[in-house]
């Protein structure tokens, strides 16, 4: 009897300690998010283990980082009680939707930290030029921050409007903001200046399909068909075509591009699992 109730004891520590921290701390941004701040990374709720925290910084290379600071306990009253480690360890972090925690301002005492470290005001120092802009823009779209992405590479093009491949990553912006006319202005040029770029013509079939542009778009992908070296957006390009042409029920585009589909995607078995159930459903309407 005294080892079950001592059982239910260590639980109810255990579960506590648990929805303690769950109050003291929300897991709710990305890294991205929390460039130059503190951060909380979660831990497993299973497991009775620290919390580990740390800086989030971009280095040199304009990459994510994230160095370790030390770990912590959450107390009563929601306090930190921190262990600083030995050693530091620098992590770069790659695009994923992983929650993590911002400290907040009224834990720097209690973790005994500053609002930025020493080895961060240095990079932040570091001039801000076209390429930081530039690079950071690019970062935010690779996230899927594309309007964050526009914001830098907006301050990019003030400072060099010239600048190599900023046109493209702005047309990538514009597209995955949905804003594809202002995308298609870039495009449009992009493709006379550079006729053979297989990325080009993928952006710029994918805004005319989302334009409504079909007729359009599939001129561009029989062209880009012939003229590009590069072939890894074949597929995805065939696809979009024959979707629109699926949507609007324009049989006759459809048939002229569902052999090209499904070559193009052969070993994408999502790809063609979608062109069969389209090309059933085209089947029996036509019937």
């Amino acid at each position: 009897m005294f080892y079950k109730h001592k059982f239910i004891l260590i639980a109810f520590l255990f579960f506590t300690k648990i929805t303690l921290a769950q109050d003291c701390i929300n897991f709710d941004v990305r890294f991205i998010d929390c460039l130059n701040r503190w951060v909380i990374l979660p831990q497993n709720q299973n497991e009775d283990l620290p919390f580990t925290y740390g800086y989030v910084f971009l280095n040199e290379e304009s990459q994510i980082v994230f160095q370790t600071e030390g770990t912590f306990e959450v107390g009563e009253e929601c306090n930190f009680y921190p262990i600083k480690a030995e050693k530091t360890v620098r992590i770069k972090i790659n695009p994923s939707n992983i929650l993590i925690s911002m400290v907040t301002d009224d834990k720097f005492l209690e973790l005994d930290i500053s609002e930025m470290p020493d080895f961060a005001k240095n990079i932040k120092a570091q001039k801000e030029t076209a390429k930081t802009y530039f690079d950071l823009g690019f970062l935010y779209n690779e996230w899927g921050e594309s309007d964050k992405a526009l914001n830098a590479l907006n301050q990019a093009a003030q400072l060099n409007p010239k600048m190599v491949d900023l046109d493209r990553e702005m047309a990538f912006a514009y597209n995955s903001l949905k804003r594809y006319e202002e995308a298609l202005e870039i495009l449009q040029q992009l493709r006379e200046k550079y006729p053979k770029d297989a990325y080009i013509y993928r952006e710029l079939i994918f805004a005319l399909v989302k334009s409504g542009k079909l007729k359009e778009a599939t001129y561009n992908l029989k062209h880009s068909l012939a003229v590009c070296n590069e072939k890894k957006y074949n597929g995805e390009n065939c696809l979009n075509v024959l979707y629109m042409a699926f949507v609007t029920k324009d049989t006759k585009i459809f048939s002229q591009w569902i052999k090209k589909a499904k070559y193009w995607n052969k070993g994408n078995s999502k790809a063609l699992d979608l062109i069969k159930n389209m090309e059933k459903e085209m089947e029996e309407e036509d019937f």
